[in-house]
């Protein structure tokens, strides 16, 4: 069974230790260092909803993947308040299980327990691949795709930016 678990003093070790299996994602190093200073940047404008929450993805008791989101209320996308998913990664030894698929499910749900989304309309998040092969890509895109994502047209870099609208 998938389930989500915040990163923590018994966790954050082993979410260090995942590999993803192709260079499509932060190091998780850098994504805990992330949150660590969005925290304080969230303390200090007193908007704690728009820290970074950064998450374990556990199969049954071991950690095979990490993922992190966040609330924004910047407009950036010119849809509002909005929560960003920058991270999403399944160890390499733990791919095409279904576990990421598993993991967006609980997201999704998660984000949408929120009092009223933290007012966010929709859930964001980009998908692209430095590896020639495209099928990786059209997987992906497939995979958002079936979970209710639409493309916005929009690209972040290199990466095509999608968007789950939350509340229909």
């Amino acid at each position: 069974m998938i389930t989500l678990q915040p990163i923590s003093e018994e966790n954050y070790e082993k979410v260090l230790k995942l590999r993803a299996s192709e260079d499509l994602v932060s190091p998780n190093w850098h994504s805990l260092a992330e949150a660590y200073v969005s925290l304080k940047r969230a303390v200090d404008k007193n908007k704690m909803c728009s820290a970074y929450m950064p998450f374990a993805i556990l199969c049954n008791e071991d950690v095979v993947g990490f993922a992190m989101l966040n609330f924004d209320d910047s407009n950036y996308f010119g849809s509002g308040d909005f929560f960003w998913l920058s991270r999403l990664m399944v160890d390499e030894k733990h791919q095409r299980k279904g576990y990421g698929t598993s993991a967006m499910k609980l997201i999704i749900d998660f984000v949408k327990s929120k009092p009223n989304g933290c007012g966010a309309k929709y859930l964001y998040t980009s998908y692209g691949s430095n590896n020639p092969e495209a099928s990786s890509i059209e997987g992906t895109a497939k995979t958002y795709a079936n979970l209710g994502f639409v493309k916005t047209g929009q690209m972040l870099g290199e990466e095509e930016v999608v968007r789950l609208e939350l509340h229909k």
